[in-house]
């Protein structure tokens, strides 16, 4: 059953499109740790402006968790200092949702 990883935060006021750059200087390794293009969802209407979802599709929880396996890479803590002025803290976390067929 394919699930969707939904990794959500909020970015401080007038941040988003330096996110955006910083994100796609990170793209490489995020494909080199397994995940995928994902869909990003920007708050519109009726979700704070502020709000940014990336939507990672995988085949399975377990597929998803060999990728989370490998975030321990060193790499990492230098991503996640480069996106922390991006970041609203206490605000990002993770959604996991089943993809349900009718």
């Amino acid at each position: 059953m394919a699930i969707i990883a939904r990794f959500c935060f909020d970015v401080p006021f007038g941040k988003k499109p330096e996110l955006m750059k910083h994100m796609k200087k990170w793209d490489p390794l995020a494909r080199e740790l397994g995940f995928a293009v994902p869909q990003v969802l920007v708050g519109s209407i009726g979700a704070p402006e502020s709000r940014v979802e990336l939507n990672h599709t995988f085949a399975s929880l377990s597929a998803l968790e060999a990728v989370w396996a490998k975030l321990n890479d060193p790499r990492m803590a230098e991503y996640q200092k480069d996106l922390a002025p991006f970041i609203v803290p206490g605000s990002h976390r993770w959604e996991i949702f089943r993809v349900q067929e009718i």
